[in-house]
């Protein structure tokens, strides 16, 4: 087959003379601070006549008030008006697609033949489960993720992000995630998306060593291909490239392919076909594949609807081969005990050197910091229900009690195995209400057999005697805080609305994102003394450990404010007999990146318990806390 390269698509290459195509654009950083305005370069050449429509537009814009305003961080989307978003991308897209017609300044990469299978696992997101609600990060098998990127099943409605019991409102189906007729041709049901917030990766390393002879002979051609597109006005696009690694890793190459832009899919929610092609460069023994779906959206929701789908990179030599897909190898050891809390509603710079959080602070010093952990989504239920459940379940509000009713669920898998788990809520167990406060009871099966309610939830007092007898002490024990020790409420009154409102809109350098946060640090400091100083617990036989951390960061409605990504704050504390039989003790910094996925896949490993969806079955184990 026969593949020429499009027009705009880059292809960088060191050491290996190839012919270079016309440079690609540099992708427009909305997140990038200005420090005073500075007017764009002007149209030239055949597009000169275009500097006349946006200079006027720029004036009635700067003359309404409508004028670009300053940035936030570099994590955060920014919230620039509408119009003037949409005229700096037109001016850009504009620039880009129609430089196309202007003759053209260097030649493009020859066209190239590559017989050879798709070397890629997994490209077209076909293999794992999708978010049901579309709005959930999820595992993505075959490739090593960094943010929170999700995969979506074409034609998944989509509901605002809702922080009530009640869902929020649907969308139009025009406005709604890409329907089964957006898909391109000979796609699959399911597409790569860049998740609920914040840009994120997708990246796999392909092994070429099997042709070295033939690359070193400097003539193996390559393609890189991809359907990439976007959401309506969103300028949130996915990138690919490929990055060609010598034997020690480094990099001798790159080629890339450029977005789909806004005036690409004239405003539309589609996808496009994006193609490269180029020589791989002698002494190359891998690639890298990188996929970029960065996040511009300009809109309240902060939704990355960067997509990409059928994403293929071939090399036109004999004996290459995709790797089979496997699980991410897990060498987290079998505990006897494993004890769990979430607080709420803080971001990992919200907490980390907070001096509001002294008690949690001397956690993260003196024990296991998993520093690069992730939650799933917004609002705060829909990250509970994965650890129980192993989905969102289409959820993307605060379903309290009764809300859906998988084939097997934690709890369920646990009696399988014949071990016992158990909650234990700050004012009260059973049926009391905030319903939520543990996920248990979203759970059908759970929540309409009131002798299991009353047999596994329990008040937080009742703890401390269950884990006086090691031999009797639950295997799995979820443990919460209430809404005024939680680290997010109380919002139940005048005066908790105000003040969680007023830390909500108050910048973190002045003091905001800290309502609440002192309390429940010294809710913890009070409880976890009831575990770590229990027989069960310091019985040497006994291999315990005790998972802290967040439901979500301060973003949890979804306005942007307090957006860290939702990179929260997580600890890992071993007994004495788990460090004894192989747990990690002492302070130190697990990088690897995680979710709440990776920890019921721990959890589940840890019990020997099997997973409950493809979501935990191919989450990347918390192994960094095993020797």
């Amino acid at each position: 087959m026969t593949h020429t390269a499009s027009g705009g698509d880059s292809l960088t290459v060191t050491e290996a003379p190839v012919t270079v195509s016309a440079p690609i654009s540099p992708a427009l950083n909305l997140n990038k601070s200005i420090a005073q305005p500075v007017d764009p370069p002007p149209f030239s050449g055949p597009l000169a006549p275009l500097n006349i429509v946006t200079s006027v537009v720029s004036s009635l814009l700067g003359w309404a008030g409508w004028g670009p305003s300053m940035t936030v961080g570099p994590v955060t989307p920014i919230h620039e008006p509408v119009l003037w978003t949409l005229l700096a991308f037109v001016r850009r897209e504009i620039e880009q697609t129609l430089s196309g017609f202007a003759p053209a300044s260097a030649q493009h990469v020859a066209a190239l033949t590559v017989d050879g299978p798709n070397l890629l696992v997994n490209p077209g997101a076909e293999l794992g489960d999708p978010s049901l609600s579309g709005y959930s990060s999820v595992s993505v098998p075959g490739w090593t993720v960094t943010g929170t990127p999700t995969v979506i099943e074409y034609g998944t409605q989509r509901r605002f992000p809702w922080p009530t019991s009640s869902p929020g409102p649907t969308f139009p189906a025009f406005l709604g995630f890409p329907s089964a007729a957006c898909a391109p041709p000979d796609s699959g049901e399911q597409f790569f998306g860049g998740g609920p917030v914040a840009t994120s990766t997708l990246s796999q390393t392909v092994n070429l060593s099997a042709a070295a002879a033939d690359i070193d002979g400097g003539a193996v051609p390559y393609t890189l291909s991809g359907d990439l597109g976007g959401f309506t006005i969103d300028p949130s696009a996915a990138s690919v490239r490929v990055e060609f690694l010598n034997a020690s890793g480094d990099t001798i190459g790159t080629g890339g392919i450029r977005p789909v832009g806004v005036l690409d899919r004239f405003f539309l929610t589609r996808f496009l076909e994006r193609e490269t092609t180029g020589t791989v460069p002698v002494g190359t023994r891998s690639a890298r594949v990188v996929v970029t779906l960065t996040d511009c959206n300009p809109v309240l929701g902060n939704y990355n609807n960067a997509y990409a789908d059928n994403l293929s990179f071939t090399v036109g030599a004999a004996g290459l081969a995709p790797a089979p897909l496997t699980r991410p190898v897990s060498n987290v050891g079998q505990l006897d005990h494993v004890f769990m809390v979430y607080m709420e509603n803080k971001g990992f710079s919200d907490i980390a050197g907070s001096p509001n959080a002294p008690y949690l602070n001397s956690l993260i010093d003196n024990y296991g910091l998993a520093s690069n952990y992730y939650a799933l989504t917004h609002p705060s239920d829909p990250n509970y229900y994965p650890i129980i459940g192993g989905s969102d379940f289409g959820f993307n509000y605060n379903c309290p009690a009764d809300c859906f009713d998988p084939a097997l669920n934690l709890a369920d898998n646990i009696e399988l195995a014949h071990k016992t788990w158990a909650g234990y809520m700050e004012g009260g167990g059973g049926f009391s209400t905030p319903t939520d406060r543990l996920p248990f009871l979203a759970f059908h099966d759970i929540y309409d057999d009131p002798a299991r309610v009353n047999s596994h939830l329990f008040d937080l007092s009742e703890m401390a005697g269950d884990l006086a007898v090691p031999g009797t002490a639950p295997n799995f024990v979820w443990f919460a805080a209430e809404d005024a020790t939680n680290m997010e409420g109380p919002t139940d009154t005048l005066s908790g609305i105000i003040q969680w409102a007023l830390s909500q809109l108050t910048p973190k350098f002045l003091g905001g994102h800290q309502y609440n946060v002192a309390a429940g640090d010294e809710w913890l400091k009070e409880t976890l003394p009831i575990i770590t100083e229990s027989n069960t617990w310091n019985d040497p036989t006994q291999k315990s450990a005790i998972f802290l951390t967040f439901d979500e960061d301060y973003n949890n409605i979804s306005l942007g404010i307090g957006n860290e990504g939702n990179h929260i704050v997580t600890v890992v504390i071993p007994s004495p007999g788990a460090v004894a039989s192989g747990m990690r003790g002492g302070a130190f910094v697990a990088d690897d990146r995680y979710d709440h996925y990776s920890l019921l896949r721990t959890i589940e490993d840890s019990l020997g318990l099997p997973p409950l969806t493809n979501n935990d079955r191919y989450a990347q184990p918390m192994n960094e806390f095993w020797t």
